[in-house]
């Protein structure tokens, strides 16, 4: 078989601290970028502006564009342009790192073997990072600094990677493509909460209001509970970044998420 076609989909906001590995795991997988700043404040423009010759395609998206549209409209540019000229797509959130379902082999060795399969789309773990005490100040990398996790097993559904011809209309990436669903889930390292500051910064600010009905109420609820953020190491799992990962859930997400809504 022929190298594979690969395309990554990054849309970012206000998570700059991250992006260079973002961006650079996924070269590194060999897919080439596709990378929308939707309105960005903080360092997001300059990492873009560094990695620009090695990316497919940047834009700027002005922060009044309804985000609740983005993915939509991402889907409608993918189906447009790339779908017919690519393989395979991943699309992870901003603060994801996708992974096959061991160790073994590299992510884009287990896309190899998905394209070959009769498969078309692939469900992942959601395996939650989160800052401690234990983490190391000095070390500027969130993914190499954030050591601690645990699988968060009844999150929405999280499906970031699929053959580029079962593109639809995403809806935050939970909804499925069309086609088939691969048996096996394959694994993501999840980095939502990479400090204190970091932290405040995304539930004061970045993630403020950003709660519709239903959608994305956890932000707000976190809000109200941030005394029990600040998670201790012997709460969590550790990541040697060599060992399989740890699925054994010995912490619950939802005492900091919530299970939907809440009052004020």
């Amino acid at each position: 078989m022929s190298e594979p076609r690969l395309l990554g989909v990054l849309l970012c906001y206000n998570d700059g601290d991250l992006l260079d590995d973002s961006i650079s795991y996924l070269l590194n997988q060999n897919h080439d970028l596709v990378v929308w700043d939707h309105g960005s404040t903080d360092e997001t423009a300059g990492v873009i502006s560094r990695f620009k010759s090695h990316l497919r395609e940047t834009r700027r998206i002005p922060r009044e564009f309804d985000f609740y549209d983005l993915y939509g409209e991402m889907s409608r540019h993918l189906i447009a342009e790339y779908v017919r000229t690519y393989d395979w797509i991943s699309w992870p959130d901003q603060d994801e790192f996708l992974e096959g379902p061991t160790r073994g082999r590299s992510y884009r060795e287990y896309l190899r073997e998905a394209l070959e399969s009769p498969f078309d789309w692939i469900q992942f773990n959601n395996y939650n990072y989160w800052f401690t005490v234990a983490d190391d100040a000095a070390v500027p990398s969130a993914v190499a600094r954030v050591r601690h996790y645990c699988l968060f097993p009844d999150c929405a559904p999280r499906i970031r990677s699929w053959r580029a011809s079962s593109t639809n209309i995403r809806c935050f990436n939970h909804n499925p493509p069309d086609g088939q669903a691969a048996p096996a889930g394959f694994n993501l390292r999840h980095y939502p909460m990479r400090s204190a500051r970091q932290m405040q910064r995304r539930l004061q600010r970045d993630r403020a209001g950003l709660r519709r009905g239903g959608a994305n109420f956890h932000y707000e609820n976190m809000t109200r509970r941030e005394e029990l953020l600040q998670l201790l190491p012997s709460q969590l799992h550790y990541d040697d970044g060599v060992g399989e990962l740890n699925p054994a859930p010995v912490f619950n997400w939802r005492t900091l998420y919530g299970h939907g809504p809440e009052e004020s």
